[in-house]
């Protein structure tokens, strides 16, 4: 099941081919290049993608020339939302774990530095392959635990965010 807000106004349920718990009858076809043609209730509708923000599940489209702001709740955030948790809740990283075993060979970034979400933070050489560790989201550096040539552990504390 999903959740639509449309244009932050109309809410919308939709489950398979039902719509508000009444079945519709619908048929979506791709065209490519974020095209579709639409049949909802023999009503035939040409869509178009303009925008589309996976991460925050949100998109615009343009219907038969009228746009539309949606944005898409799926099982996973309705579960979150039923147990009082925000989606969002968990977006900010307050530090960064090595991902594996290896070799520092560079470290980018000192306490107080202000870093954005991807921006390299070290390098890290694992299985003789160089793995640059980014920022997992935006922030001011509280701590550099480790220094180039350290050796560290899988989950090991690399960089500590305010």
């Amino acid at each position: 099941m999903y959740k639509a807000t449309v244009n932050n106004q109309h809410k919308l349920e939709i489950a398979g081919s039902s719509v508000n718990g009444s079945k519709r009858n619908l048929d979506i076809s791709p065209l490519g290049n974020g095209k579709f043609h639409i049949i909802l209730d023999n009503q035939s509708y040409n869509a178009s993608v303009i925008e589309f923000d996976q991460r925050a599940k949100t998109l615009v489209l343009d219907i038969n020339g009228q746009e539309f702001s949606v944005l898409l709740e799926d099982d996973f955030d309705l579960m979150l939302e039923s147990m009082g948790m925000d989606k969002d809740a968990g977006a900010t990283v307050s530090e960064v774990t090595s991902p594996m075993p290896g070799l520092v060979l560079d470290v980018q970034v000192k306490v107080g530095d202000t870093v954005e979400k991807d921006q390299a933070l070290l390098v890290l050489e694992a299985m003789k392959m160089e793995n640059v560790i980014a920022a997992p989201n935006d922030g001011v550096i509280a701590g550099v635990e480790v220094k180039a040539q350290d050796k560290v552990d899988k989950n090991q504390v690399l960089i500590r965010f305010e």
